[in-house]
């Protein structure tokens, strides 16, 4: 008999759950998904979160993917492959993971080549991150006083 490939199991989710995961198949961040459903970023958030718990997944990204791989009963949430090169990601035994894999390490942010803000920072990216906004803020306080100098300045003629 042959081997019969079944639709990822669905669980049940509301509809505002649905509503959330469809904006994040959509790469929009929890404040575009509430702007365009008229609630707070909060309530998706918490949306974003229940659905998690109900895949039983650690981020809303691979959520999302099992969202959409229980709608159209493939790992992939588009009709046709994408012609995004091949990812690879750190610790792989050396192979990249093509586009219609079905890896269980496989992510949804992966596969269309964008990052999720929930996935975490590596150390590098964290230090450049302090870095840049350190800077920036010296720059910023740099010309509030350059300012300052100079109001003080026109008032004091």
């Amino acid at each position: 008999m042959p081997h019969r490939t079944e639709a990822p199991r669905r669980p049940k989710l509301s509809l505002r759950q649905e509503q959330c995961l469809r904006g994040a198949l959509e790469l929009k961040s929890a404040k575009e998904v509430a702007r365009d459903l008229g609630i707070s970023s909060h309530a998706v958030e918490k949306h974003f979160r229940i659905a998690r718990e109900k895949f039983g997944v650690a981020t809303t990204a691979e959520a999302a993917r099992l969202y959409a791989a229980s709608l159209t009963g493939t790992e992939s949430p588009h009709s046709c492959p994408s012609d995004l090169k091949s990812l690879r990601r750190a610790g792989d035994d050396g192979t990249a993971e093509g586009g219609g894999g079905s890896g269980p390490s496989r992510r949804f942010g992966e596969v269309n080549g964008a990052q999720f803000l929930d996935q975490p920072l590596s150390p590098r990216q964290t230090l450049l991150t302090i870095a840049a906004v350190s800077l920036g803020s010296i720059v910023a306080l740099l010309i509030l006083v350059a300012c300052a100098e100079g109001i003080r300045s026109l008032v004091g003629r």
